[in-house]
């Protein structure tokens, strides 16, 4: 009886202590994902971004007077609000630190500190070769050279290159020259990011693509010859119609068939689902995704999935579309979607692309700024504590008594650890 006793409270305890264990579970959310068992966790970086009182002495990409492919003719940074005392820029958000430049040390240890806090393992940092907007070498060339790879090399950081390039350079001997040449040279630093064993590069391609299947094949078998293996992957995702069940609106997600035969890449993904499809509940992702992993797995492919926390290019398009944030619940939805589905990696659109307002980068016009980079954090099993905000001498001036007005309290002072961080910008 004493035996048949002990067993039935070591029944209880172990019943007791699963249920505790679901309990958990449930508490973290729809979003959370062991981090053993969750796929890789990137974003895409922009590095275009530039002001007068940074390293580039003008503005870039955050509105006109100051040029950029995404910047409206109605905005100018120049001009500040009166209440409560932001520039105008071509965002429907404000960065929690204002408009910054992309060679701005700090503020660039700063990214990738909180990416590495919300558990993101690596940046696809937006590649324009040597020019980058300018003539050699350009913005966008020196952010990552001379500022974005030395950092995350001290940072234990991980970066790769997204390459724009073939969708908007004419001339593609040029691309493919300049593909090899610094591929070598940046798969050598500790800090680029591989994959099995091999220097990651993606290629972007929006719409229809403009780089052939033969000048993929010519790129693929020019950069290995003098680097060796490479992991590719190509930005391939489009849209048809199909009769195909619970398929929203009549349309699915594909990969070309073209695309899934060429052997030496080594995975398709894409930038965005708004490019080709305009959809973000998660019932509906669910299914698109689910037809997308299936269809590169039957190829031998593995897949790269877009994660969406929302989208809005109101300020720089007259005809806008908007994906609603929904206070994080769009973002968990993709979250779900992609990893339900089985993707090989999930690459948050974007981190910090301001003109279309998909960041996650904290915001100043958010209740949390730091929400979305929470609910990532969740997702990667970590516990988000952002890291101090950079000194007063690499911020927007104009941002800096807002900031200090927010560190001293009152009904702006909100979201996790805040008030430190916006103390600490004081200093």
């Amino acid at each position: 009886m004493a035996r048949l006793f002990r067993i039935g409270i070591a029944w209880l305890v172990l019943m007791l202590v699963l249920a505790a264990g679901g309990t958990a579970a449930r508490a973290a959310g729809p979003a959370s994902s062991p981090a053993s068992k969750r796929p890789p966790l990137l974003a895409f970086y922009y590095t275009w971004y530039g002001t007068p009182f940074g390293p580039a002495r003008r503005w870039a990409h955050w509105g006109k007077p100051a040029g950029g492919l995404l910047a409206p003719k109605g905005t100018d940074p120049n001009r500040i609000g009166s209440k409560p005392g932001l520039r105008d820029i071509a965002s429907a958000a404000y960065p929690l630190i204002g408009p910054y430049d992309s060679r701005q040390r700090e503020v660039v240890r700063w990214h990738v500190r909180l990416a590495k806090a919300a558990g993101i393992d690596g940046f696809l940092v937006d590649w324009w070769g040597p020019g980058g907007w300018q003539k050699p070498p350009g913005q966008t060339y020196k952010a990552f050279v001379d500022v974005l790879l030395p950092i995350a090399e001290e940072e234990n950081f991980k970066v790769c290159l997204c390459d724009e390039l073939p969708q908007f350079f004419n001339g593609f001997d040029k691309v493919v020259t300049w593909t090899a040449e610094y591929l070598d040279r940046f798969r050598r630093s500790p800090a680029y990011l591989h994959i099995d064993g091999q220097p990651v590069y993606y290629i972007y391609q929006v719409w229809q693509g403009k780089m052939s299947v033969a000048q993929c094949r010519r790129l693929i078998r020019t950069v290995e010859r003098r680097s060796g293996p490479v992991f590719w992957i190509v930005d391939k995702m489009r849209c048809r119609l199909t009769r195909a069940p619970n398929s929203p609106s009549g349309r699915e997600l594909f990969f070309p068939d073209d695309w899934l035969a060429v052997r030496e890449i080594d995975a398709l993904g894409g930038y965005a689902t708004f490019s080709n499809l305009r959809v973000h509940e998660a019932r509906d992702l669910g299914v698109l995704f689910a037809r997308l992993v299936r269809q590169a797995r039957a190829a031998g492919k593995k897949v790269l999935l877009p994660i969406h926390p929302g989208h809005n290019n109101s300020k720089f398009n007259n005809k806008p579309y908007v994906i609603p944030r929904r206070a994080g619940r769009t973002l968990e939805g993709f979250l779900r979607a992609a990893s339900d589905a089985g993707a090989d990696f999930l690459a948050v659109t974007s981190f910090n692309e301001w003109p279309e307002t998909t960041v996650v980068e904290p915001a100043w016009t958010w209740p949390d700024p730091y929400r979305y980079l929470g609910i990532l954090a969740r997702f990667t099993g970590k516990t988000f504590r952002p890291p101090p905000l950079p000194p007063v001498k690499a911020l927007d001036p104009a941002i800096v008594p807002l900031l200090r007005r927010r560190g001293q309290g009152g009904p702006e002072r909100r979201g996790p650890g805040q008030g430190s961080q916006t103390r600490s910008a004081t200093r």
